[in-house]
């Protein structure tokens, strides 16, 4: 039967354990040593800081699409479960469908957890799987889930829906443009130049796929914390010299072509001659731009030409909202600001759980500063998430001490009753 991986919360990639599928189905049935977490989160409103923070530090998660070696992340996949996760936001129902293996209410009883039996799944094939999928099931999918090492929160629906006879579907291997041509980064490079378009055309033509994220989606913004999201975002040189024109040109017009199925080779060719004119040195020949433009439709037409990824990016703006860009920098600043706060957190806690007593004594907060060689001010800022949690265990340290101090009996305290215990708990900005 399947096996999928377990983390201890969403801050975390490490895997903690690998369960078969028919375990986690018994711990969203019925619930673990977690429900308490859920239904406390499930009292406030989705969104709310109170809510978030129990979320993201006090609830497992789940990946259900590939196995990890130790660290979840592209690089450590080992193999395919032979399941994909999809994820439905708000929406009460979920029509019932054959390749449904199952389906389950998400932690905030505001959208739907989906899972599919599937063959032949790769890190290749996974966006448009995952987007076949979603069309097959008639359902809006969330495309901020779209990826292989997509995690979720656990969660908790007694009337999960499980139907093992489900049937599976059957992952077209996706062929990739040739290997041997590649992007190279470059510190100076034209994105969206539309100096380069011909005024007299007015045919509207994608230079990126951000606005796939926000096709159901009216965010301002999606910010992937977890790791960057990786972006088709064609670019050229300012500059190309002989020896790698064609190289360069050839990539740059098939990722508009896979961008923008219907354009036409008329509109291509315009893109071209521009490009040849402005950035070419020497310009190439009118009969290896139209060889060159040739060859992407005839890979176009074979359905082999993809979209490369060739940028990450840890926030993206819905190109239909126009906000400035003080506005923008603005929300970056916030959003990465707030990650690196939650790291932080995360890093004092692991200092203060695991403290040695022996060697140190009481927990203060020029100890912590010291052991973790951070400023004292910096370990103040934070300081409130922590200070009832740092005056149980100084008191269990001192209820613990016999005789004259020497020996001590190791004491700990389980973390997560510390938050079922302070209902106001805030999460740090």
């Amino acid at each position: 039967m399947f096996q999928v991986t377990k983390y201890k919360n969403i801050k975390s990639s490490d895997v903690e354990d690998t369960l078969d599928i028919a375990e986690v189905f018994k711990i969203i049935k019925e619930g673990d040593s977690a429900l308490n977490h859920i239904k406390y989160a499930r009292s406030f409103n989705k969104g709310s800081e109170d809510y978030n923070s129990i979320k993201a530090n006090l609830i497992p998660t789940f990946r259900f699409n590939f196995l990890f070696d130790r660290k979840a992340s592209n690089k450590n996949i080992t193999e395919p479960t032979g399941l994909i996760f999809i994820d439905v936001d708000n929406t009460d129902t979920i029509l019932d469908n054959d390749f449904i293996f199952a389906k389950w209410k998400s932690i905030s009883l505001k959208g739907y957890s989906i899972l599919v039996k599937v063959d032949n799944l790769t890190v290749n094939n996974f966006n448009d799987t995952y987007d076949n999928i979603s069309s097959l099931l008639k359902i809006n999918s969330d495309i901020g889930a779209r990826k292989p090492t997509q995690q979720t929160v656990q969660s908790y629906d007694p009337d999960i829906y499980i139907n093992y006879d489900a049937k599976t579907y059957n992952c077209a291997e996706i062929k990739k443009v040739p290997s041997a041509i590649k992007q190279k980064k470059e510190k100076k490079c034209l994105t969206r130049n539309e100096t380069f378009l011909p005024v007299s055309q007015n045919i509207k033509i994608r230079f990126n796929n951000i606005d796939d994220y926000f096709t159901d989606n009216n965010s301002t913004y999606i910010v992937f914390k977890e790791e960057k999201e990786k972006l088709c975002i064609p670019f050229i040189p300012r500059k190309v010299e002989e020896g790698n024109r064609n190289s360069y040109l050839f990539i740059y017009l098939s990722q508009i072509v896979a961008l923008n199925p219907h354009i036409n080779k008329a509109y291509v060719k315009a893109i071209a001659d521009s490009v040849n004119l402005n950035v070419m040195h020497p310009e190439l020949p009118e009969s290896e731009l139209n060889d060159i433009i040739n060859s992407i439709f005839k890979i176009k037409e074979s359905d082999e030409l993809e979209m490369f990824y060739n940028k990450e990016r840890r926030i993206i703006f819905n190109p239909k909202q126009k906000l400035p860009f003080k506005e923008k920098m603005k929300i970056v600043n916030k959003e990465l600001g707030s990650m690196a706060a939650d790291r932080t957190i995360e890093k004092i806690y692991v200092c203060i759980e695991e403290w040695d007593f022996q060697s140190y004594n009481k927990i203060n907060q020029v100890k912590v500063a010291d052991l973790m060689e951070l400023h004292v001010s910096t370990i103040k800022r934070y300081w409130s998430n922590f200070k009832a949690f740092v005056k149980e265990l100084n008191d269990d340290y001192k209820g613990s001490l016999i005789g004259d101090g020497t020996e001590m009996i190791e004491c700990r305290i389980d973390y997560s009753n510390f938050y079922l215990n302070e209902p106001q708990l805030k999460k740090s900005a």
